[in-house]
């Protein structure tokens, strides 16, 4: 039977805090290295790549999926948190990673605690068969203050990786309006073709302005053009806040 055995979490030399200041809430900004494409959904984890995979949890988010292949042979999965700061200090927060199989047949869970400095833990294990392994990061879920961090997952020995077959714009899903604007929006529906609807009846377009950085320019019929960029698992953001939030 196969079995991941966790290794103790250990602390990283190189410490980096970020902070972040916030208008209407206590809000979270853009991680300082390009995250990869996080998932929301547990039956659509998103496919990881070799090296390093970066990720912001966020409590008032929710979870993020991920998955591989893991060859017959010797694997191990590395991940590590830092936890993010509310006007200057990181409150102590806690992540759990959970590396299973996709029926989940087995899995193993290790929880990290950081208070703004990097910690890490590692899960090893052998399979016989070619598995699809989802990795999960699960935020505090009864937080009442966005709390969570950055985090990174990085798969190596015998494993496999593949390219999402996706072909979705990453902007389109639907979205909660957080701030930016003189009347509130609810919930908004950025559509594949470009459109915006909102619940209070508002409607709008969205543009893609740049691939690389993930900006986009969203118009609002009425309100002032924004050019935001699109976190994925998170949201699109301006200056550090957060304007549409990611709903699942």
């Amino acid at each position: 039977m196969f079995k991941f055995r966790s290794v103790k979490p250990i602390s990283l030399q190189s410490v980096k805090r970020i902070s972040q200041v916030s208008s209407l809430a206590i809000l979270f900004g853009i991680c300082a290295t390009s995250a990869s494409a996080q998932s929301l959904k547990a039956n659509a984890p998103t496919p990881m790549q070799a090296g390093v995979n970066h990720g912001l949890v966020d409590a008032l988010v929710g979870p993020h999926y991920w998955t591989f292949t893991a060859l017959p042979g010797i694997n191990k999965v590395r991940v590590s948190f830092s936890a993010m700061g509310i006007y200057g200090t990181a409150p102590k927060t806690q992540v759990t990673f959970t590396v299973s199989d996709a029926a989940n047949t087995f899995h193993t869970s290790k929880v990290l605690t950081s208070q703004g400095t990097p910690v890490d833990t590692s899960f090893e294990g052998t399979l016989k068969a070619p598995t699809k392994v989802v990795v999960s990061v699960v935020p505090p879920t009864n937080a009442l203050l966005r709390v969570g961090g950055n985090y990174e997952i990085e798969a190596t020995g015998a494993v496999s990786f593949s390219q999402s077959e996706s072909t979705t714009a990453p902007i389109a899903g639907m979205y909660k309006q957080m701030a930016g604007y003189t009347k509130p929006l609810g919930d908004c529906k950025f559509s594949e073709d470009g459109k915006i609807v909102t619940t209070n009846g508002a409607t709008g377009d969205w543009k893609l302005f740049d691939k690389d950085s993930q900006l986009y320019v969203v118009n609002i019929d009425g309100e002032e053009r924004h050019s935001l960029k699109f976190v994925p698992g998170r949201g699109l953001i301006e200056s550090d806040i957060i304007i549409y939030q990611l709903l699942r």
